[in-house]
C-alpha cells in the first residue's frame, strides 16, 4: 500500500525546494521532480519514459517534468495525474522567511507570527503541517509519486490502461507550463495512441468555512479569467489651460465607474456565482514632473467567468468605453459652462470626437501604415522587454502604446484589449461517456469515503479559483476568434494553442487534499485526511476509471 513515511519524506524534499514562480530558482523544482521519481524502479528500468518538455521561447528556462507508467501497454486508456510546482513567493513570513520551506522547523516556530483563532487552534491541534507550498501545492505531487510508485508496484495488475503524469510550472503567474502541456499531450496521444480517459488535478482545495466545514470537496469543471485592458490616449493640456484637452485619467476613472464591481457582469452556472469584476491597476503613463495633464491612461480589470460569450464580452467592454468616453466630454463641457457662468469668460476648447477601437483594428491601422515588418520589428522589442525581466502585463501595456504611436490615427481614443493570462472556463459533458463514466466513478469514492471512514465528500460544479483545469478544453460551439485576436502579445509574449485547446478536450476534477490559507504565511496542510484517507481514495478511483 502507500508508504506515508515516504510521502511526507517527499512533500517535505519538495517543499525544500524555493521555487517561486517567475524565477530562475523555479525550475530547480522541476529537478528535484525528475530525481524523485527515478527513485522509483520502474522508472529507473525505464529511465526513457521521464521527460523534461521545455517551455517554447521562455526566458527562465522551465520545463514541464512528465513521467508514463504503462501498467497495460495493449490498452490505449489512459488517465493523466497534473499539477502545478511553482509557488507564491514568502516575503509575507516577515522574520521567520528563511524557514519558510522547512516543514517541520516553520511549524514549530509559526507561532511567533500573529496567528487567527482558526490557525492557532490548527497549529495546537498538532494535526496540521505549514510551510510555504505545502497546500499550494507540493503535497498534490507528493501524492502523485506515490500514486506512480504503488501502480507500478503491487497495483499494476489491477489496470487495464496507463498513466500519465505531467507536473507543470507558471501557474502561479501566466500557467505557462500548461500552455505547454496541452500541445504536448496531444503529441503524445499521437505518437502513443493514448486515448484520455480523465484529467485529475491534485490541487488542494479550502473549505468554504475555515473553523466549521468538516466536508470534503470534488469540483468538475473550472471558472475562467479575463483581463480586459483600457488604454486610453487623451489631448494633454497645459496645466493653465485645461479645457483644450483631455485627461485621460478621466476616462479611465468613468470606466472604472462603469465596470468595477459591476454585478452585470456577474455570471452564474450550475448553482455558482462569480464575484464582480475588480480593477487590479489604474495609472497614467506620465514619467516626469511637468506642467501638462498626462497623454495616457491605462488601467485592466479580473474579470471571472463561468458562462463566457466571447463575442459579446468584447461588445461589452467597447460600450462601456465608448460610453465612458463620452461621459468625459460631457464632463468637461460641464464644467466650462459652470466656469463660464460664474466668471463670465468662456474658456477656449478644442474639438474632440470619441473614439474607441480594439487592440485587433489598432494593430491593422499599425501594420498599414508601416514600412516594413511590422511582426518581425514587435517581435524584437518585445524579446528586448522580456530581457528586461518586465511583467507580462507591463509589456502588453508598452505594445499597445507603440502600435497607438505606429498608428497614423492620433486622435484621443481609447484602445480595448485583453491581456495575458487568459483562463477560459470550462465544464465537462456529464452527458457524454467519458464525463458521465468518471462522474459515475466520482460518486462510488463518495460513497465509499463515507462508508469506510465517515468522510463526506460532496460534489462542486466549478472550481472557483484560477487552476490549470481552465486548459482542459474550449468550447468547440463558441466562438473566441474575436477574444484571442485581441490578446495584446499574443503570439510575441504569450500563447494561445486555441486548435490544441479545442483538440484536447477531456474530463477533468479536482480532487485534491485539504489546506487553508493559501498564498498566506498561515499556509497549511492537514495531516490525517491528506495521508491516511486521499491516497486510499485515488487508488480506487484510479482502478475504477482503468480497472
Amino acid at each position: 500500500m502507500i508508504d506515508k513515511v515516504r510521502m511526507y519524506d517527499n512533500m517535505k524534499r519538495l517543499v525544500g525546494v524555493p521555487g517561486v514562480s517567475g524565477t530562475p530558482a523555479e525550475k530547480e523544482t522541476a529537478y528535484k521532480i525528475q530525481e524523485l521519481l527515478l527513485e522509483i524502479p520502474y522508472f529507473q528500468q525505464h529511465r526513457e519514459k521521464v521527460k523534461l518538455v521545455p517551455v517554447a521561447d521562455d526566458s527562465l528556462g522551465r520545463s514541464i517534468v512528465t513521467a508514463y507508467l504503462q501498467c497495460c501497454p495493449e490498452s490505449r486508456k489512459t488517465v493523466i495525474l497534473t499539477g502545478h510546482y511553482d509557488v507564491v513567493d514568502v516575503e509575507e513570513y516577515g522574520n521567520l522567511k528563511d524557514i519558510a520551506y522547512d516543514t517541520e522547523e516553520i511549524t514549530r516556530r509559526i507561532g511567533e507570527l500573529p496567528l487567527d483563532e482558526d490557525s492557532l487552534r490548527d497549529l495546537e491541534s498538532g494535526e496540521w503541517i505549514f510551510g510555504r507550498g505545502t497546500a499550494d501545492m507540493k503535497f498534490g505531487h507528493a501524492l502523485c509519486l506515490e500514486l506512480l510508485r504503488y501502480f507500478s508496484e503491487e497495483g499494476r495488475e489491477t489496470l487495464c490502461g496507463n498513466l500519465l503524469y505531467a507536473a507543470v510550472c507558471g501557474e502561479e503567474t501566466n500557467s505557462e507550463g500548461m500552455l505547454q502541456a496541452v500541445p504536448f499531450f496531444n503529441q503524445f496521444a499521437e505518437e502513443t495512441g493514448a486515448e484520455y480517459e480523465a484529467l485529475l488535478l491534485t490541487e488542494c482545495y479550502m473549505p468554504e468555512d475555515q473553523a466549521g466545514d468538516s466536508r470534503r470537496y470534488v469540483h468538475m469543471g473550472a471558472s475562467g479569467k479575463v483581463m480586459p485592458m483600457f488604454f486610453c490616449a487623451g489631448e494633454a493640456s497645459h496645466g493653465g489651460e485645461p479645457f483644450l484637452g483631455i485627461d485621460p485619467n478621466l476616462i479611465a476613472a468613468r470606466i472604472y465607474e462603469k465596470l468595477h464591481m459591476n454585478v452585470d457582469f456577474c455570471q452564474s452556472s450550475c448553482g455558482e456565482v462569480t464575484p464582480p469584476p475588480v480593477c487590479l491597476k489604474s495609472q497614467d503613463l506620465k514619467t516626469v514632473y511637468s506642467v501638462s495633464t498626462p497623454l495616457y491612461a491605462v488601467s485592466y480589470y479580473n474579470l471571472v467567468t463561468v458562462d463566457l460569450e466571447p463575442e459579446a464580452l468584447m461588445e461589452s467592454l467597447c460600450r462601456i468605453a465608448e460610453e465612458s468616453f463620452k461621459e468625459a466630454l460631457g464632463f468637461i463641457e460641464e464644467k466650462s459652462r459652470v466656469y463660464e457662468k460664474r466668471f463670465g469668460v468662456r474658456p477656449a476648447r478644442c474639438s474632440i470626437e470619441p473614439s474607441v477601437k480594439s487592440f485587433r483594428q489598432l494593430y491593422r491601422e499599425a501594420e498599414a501604415a508601416f514600412e516594413g515588418d511590422l511582426s518581425g520589428y514587435l517581435k524584437a522589442l518585445t524579446e528586448e522587454w522580456r530581457s528586461e525581466n518586465t511583467e507580462l502585463q507591463d509589456i502588453a501595456v508598452r505594445l499597445v502604446k507603440r502600435l497607438y504611436e505606429l498608428s497614423p490615427d492620433k486622435r484621443p481614443a481609447v484602445i480595448v484589449s485583453i491581456i495575458p493570462p487568459y483562463y477560459p472556463d470550462v465544464y465537462p459533458d456529464r452527458k457524454s461517456e467519458k464525463g458521465s463514466r468518471l462522474a459515475r466513478c466520482v460518486d462510488e469514492i463518495i460513497a465509499y469515503a463515507e462508508e469506510t471512514y465517515g468522510e463526506t465528500l460532496e460534489w462542486k460544479d466549478y472550481y472557483m479559483g484560477i487552476s490549470d483545469l481552465s486548459y482542459t478544453g474550449l468550447d468547440e460551439d463558441k466562438d473566441f476568434s474575436g477574444l484571442f485576436e485581441n490578446v495584446a502579445g499574443a503570439g510575441l509574449i504569450y500563447s494561445l494553442p486555441e486548435a490544441d485547446q479545442k483538440k484536447f478536450y477531456v474530463p477533468a476534477i479536482v480532487l485534491g487534499g485539504s489546506g487553508k490559507d493559501f498564498h498566506k504565511y498561515t499556509e497549511r496542510l492537514e495531516r490525517r485526511y491528506n495521508f491516511d484517507i486521499l491516497p486510499d481514495l485515488y487508488i480506487r478511483l484510479i482502478e475504477k476509471l482503468l480497472g
